[in-house]
């Protein structure tokens, strides 16, 4: 639970003094990249003790709550900001933020919920490294499963095409194994925007053991790019 992450649970009790004008907030409909949504909690403190709020914490990096930082008379009102960021997590959500209060030693439970629609996420968003020339791919080096013959491995490559203008993809493999051969798919014709992937496929020649390494060129319009390195493990 959230409410154990500070301290024990004994030491840790609901603050009913501390009485939400909502406990539950519904964003509605939101796109995912619209940007971050953001809905203050306001609470009152009904008790005969001053209210401070020692701060607020969700189980998703996709929640920031801040609370109210001045103590809160009795009759008088507090607050806590949560922040939602939408951006790669579409569907349904519903996320708990748990507030501390008076030293951590209690706490109250407030919601956020919504539906997130897809967005369309710029290529340089969804693929980690740029090749040049437009090129972004989701890996620098693929590291394979142990291969054997008769095994063959595979894995899928992902890549689009960042730039203004079509763009065509090839791979050379440059330092072949005599151990394993790796295939590609040949040619790939990006228009700008778009995304495709490849199929890169590992068989074992013979037996080995060991870890190698081939190094296999993109190439883009003719012009050679960063190598991608494959490392392929044989069996023990």
């Amino acid at each position: 639970m959230l409410a154990m992450m500070s301290g024990t649970a004994a030491a840790q009790t609901v603050n009913e003094s501390v009485t939400f004008d909502e406990k539950i907030h519904d964003f509605g409909t939101i796109s995912e990249t619209g940007g971050k949504v953001k809905h203050r909690f306001t609470f009152t403190n009904t008790g005969r003790d001053t209210v401070a709020l020692t701060s607020a914490r969700a189980g998703c990096s996709c929640v920031h709550a801040e609370v109210s930082k001045r103590p809160v008379y009795p009759g008088k009102k507090g607050y806590v900001d949560v922040t939602f960021d939408p951006n790669f997590r579409p569907g349904h959500f519903s996320k708990e933020i748990v507030v501390f209060s008076n030293a951590q030693k209690k706490f109250n439970r407030i919601w956020v919920k919504g539906d997130v629609t897809p967005g369309k996420h710029p290529i340089h968003e969804l693929y980690n490294y740029d090749y040049g020339h437009g090129l972004f791919m989701n890996y620098r080096r693929m590291v394979m499963l142990p291969v054997a013959p008769g095994h063959p491995q595979s894995m899928k490559l992902k890549f689009g095409n960042d730039g203004t203008s079509t763009i065509n993809l090839t791979f050379r493999v440059d330092n072949p194994s005599n151990d394993f051969s790796v295939q590609f798919p040949t040619i790939h014709l990006l228009k700008a925007g778009d995304e495709g992937e490849a199929n890169v496929s590992v068989r074992a020649i013979t037996s080995f053991t060991g870890t190698h390494s081939v190094k296999v060129t993109p190439i883009v319009n003719g012009e050679a790019l960063t190598p991608l390195e494959i490392v392929v493990s044989g069996k023990e």
